[in-house]
Order: structure tokens, then sequence, then C-alpha cells
């Protein structure tokens, strides 16, 4: 069940992702509309000037329109989402780059500003493109160019035959130039954006990798990290042949710890205890919270008879340790077990005799440390 509900929460994030793509698709077609209706009314103003034919504006105007509007078409219902690309940017980019030369065909007599809004298309195409589709558009695109510039060879230009016309080309010109630097701040935002993403992403890795690791509570090593590294000074040892032991260590009757005082005291017990612990050990060996109240150390480089010694300090130090500073009245002791790696055992057998000496102490009155046999 717990499965089922993952991937119904898995499949609602993915749904959530694709609308959210969806509709920044259709803002996006928003404003390409936009920017082909600024340019068409250029046009327009151009051709009450008489510096162009009506026509001109109205071809342009009319594939500007018929694009957008098959592409919202295609977008609205999803149908986009069955295709390799569902942005469609490498036609959409193609698309503005013909609008341009088309212009450029038929009125070679203001060339200048639309092969300068060439760069607002590109501007905008480059924000999604990969880099074989970037590739395959500019060849496209300079291949076009150069047709049409030799097509209109000794007729290209700029139309400044009065002061109208010169106003109407730096204003054209300064909307484009507006363009692309509205596309530039999007980009910077984007890459922003993205930055702040993987910095978060990071920070929740770095998380994720805690919790993998880390026991929340005390912060020492878990048991699934103890039982990994456990098995790498395994495998050191029987490549080596250096020593090593292992220690289980237990608070003594903890439970009576949390039944008198709560478990909030009992947590703040163990979140000692392990620092007690860890600050009794040299920085090689390792230290983790095994489950519950039990502890494990990983004695590196060491036989029974040092790793003896570092258990027994770790033992002193909770004996030691003025517990009424936790709870008025409180006192710990633990008890532990030690066992030295024995060539060819398994971790599991070797924690078994770990646990077994565990035991011994206990019966044995605990408050000591017994090493296995």
């Amino acid at each position: 069940m717990v499965e089922i509900d993952a991937e119904l929460e898995r499949a609602d994030r993915a749904r959530q992702a694709q609308d959210r793509a969806q509709s920044q698709r259709l803002r996006w077609i928003g404003a390409i509309a936009l920017s082909y209706a600024v340019d068409t009314l250029f046009l327009a103003l151009y051709a009450g000037a008489g510096t162009v034919s009506l026509q001109v504006a109205l071809a342009y105007g009319g594939a500007g329109f018929a694009f957008c509007l098959a592409y919202a078409l295609l977008v609205a219902p999803g149908w986009n989402l069955n295709w390799r690309d569902p942005s469609m940017m490498t036609p959409s980019v193609l698309w503005g780059v013909l609008a341009q030369l088309l212009v450029v065909a038929m009125a070679p007599q203001i060339t200048f500003p639309y092969l300068v809004n060439l760069f607002t298309v590109f501007a905008f195409g480059m924000l999604w493109l990969k880099l074989r589709q970037a590739a395959a558009v500019w060849t496209l695109a300079m291949a076009g160019t150069g047709a049409v510039l030799y097509l209109g060879q000794g007729r290209l230009g700029v139309a400044a035959a009065n002061t109208f016309e010169l106003t109407l080309s730096w204003l054209f010109l300064s909307v484009i130039l507006s363009r692309s630097l509205l596309l530039s701040i999007y980009a910077n935002g984007l890459r922003r954006r993205l930055s702040e993403n993987r910095r978060e992403l990071a920070a929740a890795l770095g998380q994720i990798q805690e919790l993998v690791h880390y026991d929340e509570l005390t912060k020492a090593f878990n048991r699934r990290s103890l039982v990994a590294r456990l098995g790498e000074e395994l495998s050191r040892s029987e490549r080596t042949r250096v020593p090593f032991c292992v220690a289980m260590l237990d608070l003594d009757n903890f439970k009576n710890v949390n039944d008198s005082y709560g478990h909030a005291t009992g947590d703040a017990v163990l979140r000692d205890f392990a620092a007690l612990a860890q600050a009794t050990m040299r920085k090689t060996d390792v230290f983790g919270r095994y489950g519950g109240e039990e502890f494990m150390m990983i004695l590196t480089a060491s036989g029974r008879a040092g790793a003896d010694g570092a258990v027994e300090r770790a033992r002193a130090a909770a004996a030691g340790h003025a517990w009424g500073m936790v709870a008025p009245g409180l006192k710990l002791t633990i008890s532990a077990g030690l066992a030295e790696y024995r060539q060819g055992e398994s971790v599991e057998q070797l924690i078994n005799r770990a646990d077994g000496a565990l035991y011994d102490a206990k019966r044995a009155g605990r408050n000591r440390v017994e090493v296995a046999d």
C-alpha cells in the first residue's frame, strides 16, 4: 500500500510539472504573438508612409498570427506532449527566421532593421535549443539570409528618405534592441534560479546523506553505516592481517530512565553518552548507535588488549559523568562486550560474539566490560 501511495505521489508531481510547463509554453506563445504584432504595426506605419506595400504588413502579420494560433492549438489540448520536443522550439525559431527573411525579400528597402531582428529570434531560441538543434537552425538561417541578400543586391537598405521614415527606423531598432535586452535579462534570471535550485538540491542531498548515514538523535553513525564500515574493516583486515575489534555497548537499565524521567530525558541521555564515548576514542575509530540504547565501537588496528582499554575508558566516562545535570538523582552506567575479529568469520558472526560478551557483562552485574573468548 505504501509503495502504491508513493507511486501515485510521484505521478502527481510529474503531472503538476507537466502542467506548469504547458502553461509556460502558452505564456511564451502569447509573448511571441505580441512581438509579431509590434513588428506588424511598424510595417503598417511604413506602408502608411509609402515606404512599403501594405501587402508586406499583411503577409508578415498573417504568417505570425497563423504560427501562434497553430502553436496554441497544439499545446492547449496537450498534443505537443507526444513529440520528442514538446516545446517545438526548433520550428518556432525557424519560422521566426523565415518571417524576417520574407520581409527582406518583399521589401529590401527596409532590410536593416529586419536583419537586426534576427538577433531577437536567435536570442529567444538560444534559451532553449540544444547544441545540435542550434547548429542546424543557424545553418539554415545563414543559408536563407545569404540567398535573400544576393537576390536583393543593390536594393538593400534602411528607410531614411525623410524624417518620418528615419524616426520609424530608429524607433523600430530601439524596440528590437529592447526585446533582445529583455530576453537577456530573462536568461540571467533563469541562470540565477537554476543556480539557486542547484544549491537547494545540494543542501537537500546533504540532508539526505545525513539521514542515510547518521542517527538523527545522536548524530553518530547509524546501524546501516556501522555495518558498512565494519564490512570495509573486515576486508582490510583480510588483506593486511592487521587486527581490529568490535564492541557492543548498552546503557544499563535504560528503560527505567524513560519510565521514571520521560522520553525527553532518555533522548538527552543518549545524546550525552554518544558525545562522552566519542570524546574518549581515537579519530581512526568508528562509533555509532546500533539501535535503541545499544551502541557499537569499531576499534581499528587494535588487538584485544588495546581495544579493552579503549572500551573501558568509555565505561568509566559514563560511570563518572554528572548525570544529575540531565535529571536530578539520575545515575547511569554501561555494559560492554568486546570481540576481536577472527580471520574468515562474517560480519554477523563477529557482531554476535560481541553481543554474547555484552550479555555476559549484563549477567555479571553490569557496569563492566567483558571480552569474548
